[in-house]
Order: C-alpha cells, then sequence, then structure tokens
C-alpha cells in the first residue's frame, strides 16, 4: 500500500526531475536569459539545499554553462539523497 509519505517522496524526485531536464534544455537550447531565470528559481527554492551542498563544492561557476552544469549535478545529488531517504 502506497503511504502519504511514499506519494510525497515520488512527488520530490519527479519535481526534481522535471527541474533537470528543463536545466539541460534550457542549456542545450542557448536560451540564456530563460536559463538564468531558471537557475535562480531554483537557487531561491532550494536555499538550504544548495547552501549545504556548496559547503563541499566552494568554486563558484565562471559561466552560465558551468553555473547550469553544477545545477544539474546539484539536482542529481538531492534525487540520490531523496530516493534513499526512510
Amino acid at each position: 500500500m502506497i503511504t502519504d509519505k511514499d506519494a510525497k517522496k515520488v512527488k520530490e524526485l519527479a519535481d526534481l526531475r522535471e527541474e533537470y531536464e528543463k536545466t539541460q534544455k534550457l542549456l542545450n537550447e542557448g536560451k540564456t536569459e530563460e536559463l538564468q531565470k531558471h537557475l535562480q528559481d531554483l537557487q531561491n527554492k532550494y536555499l538550504v539545499e544548495r547552501m549545504v551542498y556548496n559547503t563541499a563544492n566552494p568554486n563558484p561557476p565562471r559561466s552560465l554553462e558551468e553555473n547550469a552544469s553544477n545545477c544539474m549535478r546539484f539536482l542529481q545529488s538531492l534525487m540520490i539523497a531523496k530516493s534513499t531517504e526512510d
């Protein structure tokens, strides 16, 4: 039986995957303004998680492409963390 906790976890993972795919799509299409806005939205949405992640990854990105790549790695790490939570 699927619990509310399980449903929430599936929703969180789906949201993270959607954010990852949107980031990748905007990067691949070269939509720089939309990508910048999307990255800013993600920074605001995952403020605490991002701060924790950045303690282990202290080098700031030097370009929009590097920022997007870092963001996708961040989203992947969140997906892994969420999928292994109880």
